[in-house]
């Protein structure tokens, strides 16, 4: 099952570090502190995305005529949170983008840690535990902690350039959405064949049940709960892919599965964020317009 090529991976990551330092220089010193700081909105996060969802996962599993390749794939995306492009559908959907830059980084650091640990403990595999982590922890320090130390630094020295930049940076981080969305779906698009109908209607079927928990977890305000709909539902293909061809090598199944769940959710996740940007707004943020 072919990746995507280099420069396919690398737009999507210069997606991620532009979309990380245009966040934080459109936002005051201390917000994304505050957003880690509130205990009650981070602790329902972290009980939609590593206790609910690994739970419906392993369900879904169970409910639906799946093969043992393709039940490994969906179990490991269920158990790893924090995808990136939930970043950019944070902003379609306006949504509360600081909340998500928080989750980021939160759900980030522990899918880093505890995927490795799980996939080795609950799967049949080869090779040692741990796998690419050193390379999973330097690629989080370049694309979320460099961007944001960045971000932040410009924001105190220019407040008010920054700002502006900030805006134009995010403008330019659609673009580079876009096209990385485009450009890696072609590589994804075999994924749909190697699967079947139950595969595919276990994805959905998941990928809802995840947009469910998310907005009834994210409080009363409707900003948040559309982060973490989609950031629940966004599950982290960066590092279940390295992980995948480092304990299940020459196993196409469990690569396709984590393939086919990118191929079919991140389009839904634009659909969906892209109809709550425009139907569902607070109640004062519809009286300011």
């Amino acid at each position: 099952m072919a990746e995507a090529p280099l420069y396919v991976k690398l737009l999507m990551f210069f997606f991620v570090v532009v979309y990380m330092v245009s966040v934080t220089m459109e936002t005051t010193r201390g917000e994304i502190i505050t957003a880690l700081n509130d205990r009650r909105r981070m602790g329902f996060a972290l009980l939609a995305n590593l206790i609910i969802v690994p739970i419906l996962g392993f369900v879904l599993v169970r409910l639906f005529d799946l093969r043992p390749e393709i039940r490994i794939g969906l179990m490991m995306l269920a158990v790893s949170p924090g995808g990136l492009f939930a970043l950019q559908f944070a902003r379609i959907s306006k949504g509360n983008r600081v909340f998500a830059v928080a989750l980021l980084i939160i759900l980030s650091i522990l899918a880093i840690l505890i995927t490795p640990v799980l996939a080795y403990w609950f799967f049949h595999r080869e090779g040692p535990i741990g796998g690419p982590l050193a390379w999973l922890v330097v690629l989080f320090s370049l694309l979320i902690a460099g961007p944001l130390l960045v971000g932040r630094a410009l924001q105190i020295r220019f407040p008010e350039v920054a700002l502006k930049l900030g805006r134009r940076l995010g403008l330019f981080s659609i673009a580079l959405f876009i096209m990385a969305a485009l450009l890696s779906g072609r590589f994804k698009t075999p994924a749909l064949k190697v699967i079947g109908a139950d595969d595919i209607v276990a994805t959905v079927v998941l990928t809802v049940a995840c947009w469910a928990v998310g907005w009834i977890l994210g409080g009363p305000e409707i900003k948040n709960r559309k982060v973490l709909a989609i950031s629940t539902a966004m599950r982290n293909f960066g590092v279940c892919v390295p992980l995948a061809n480092h304990y299940f090598s020459g196993n196409e199944g469990v690569i396709a599965s984590i393939l086919a769940y990118s191929a079919i959710s991140i389009p839904m996740n634009m659909v969906f964020a892209l109809v709550i940007g425009r139907t569902l707004r607070d109640a004062a943020d519809g009286a300011s317009r």
